[in-house]
């Protein structure tokens, strides 16, 4: 998910490591946070794997009062590019990172064909419902299960119930959204 972030970013506009890890930090939320440890170990992987390459940067460095040191902005080259794609077009596994690796195609949705941001669309469609089921079920167990104490049963089914509202609630959300383009494209389509 970060090499995708990191590659869509850089697609369109050369940046720095600092604005690299600004941005990815704000994504990704107030509770979680990516180091510098694991944010420049994978640039120099991409920087050696010819993914994203250094360029000057053309202005000085404001922070230096004028001495004239520039800073490196990383740039995609045509391997980065072909990359980018592939990591767009992968299915996602199912894991607690699911719906941040969602966002981070989200936000790139620009960047590729309609064809492909349907696709993704449908598989978090698809997540949400493997997501919903499995609530359903824990909830269902949990309520019929007698071995729970009935005071630690009540906030069990509580928390159950609130996490299927929210599910359910995202997938109202994301049929919405694929209802939405699906009307774009087919008023496009009559242009």
């Amino acid at each position: 998910m970060n090499e995708l972030f990191i590659l869509g970013e850089v697609k369109n506009n050369p940046m720095h490591g600092y604005l690299l890890h600004q941005i990815l930090n704000a994504i990704i939320g107030p509770t979680r946070k990516i180091s510098w440890g694991v944010l420049y170990p994978l640039i120099h992987g991409m920087l050696a794997d010819g993914l994203i390459e250094q360029v000057a940067d053309e202005q000085p460095d404001s922070d230096r009062q004028g001495r004239g040191k520039k800073k490196k902005l990383y740039t995609i080259t045509e391997e980065g590019k072909m990359r980018f794609f592939r990591l767009m077009e992968e299915p996602i596994p199912y894991s607690p990172e699911y719906e941040l690796h969602f966002y981070t195609k989200l936000k790139n949705f620009e960047l590729i064909n309609k064809e492909l941001q349907f696709l993704i669309l449908h598989q978090y469609k698809d997540y949400l419902r493997y997501e919903i089921r499995h609530e359903e079920e824990r909830l269902e167990y949990a309520s019929k299960d007698e071995r729970i104490p009935a005071g630690e049963q009540q906030y069990i089914l509580i928390f159950f119930r609130h996490r299927l509202e929210k599910l359910r609630f995202d997938e109202e959300w994301i049929l919405q959204l694929i209802n939405s383009h699906r009307m774009n494209e087919e008023k496009t389509g009559r242009e």
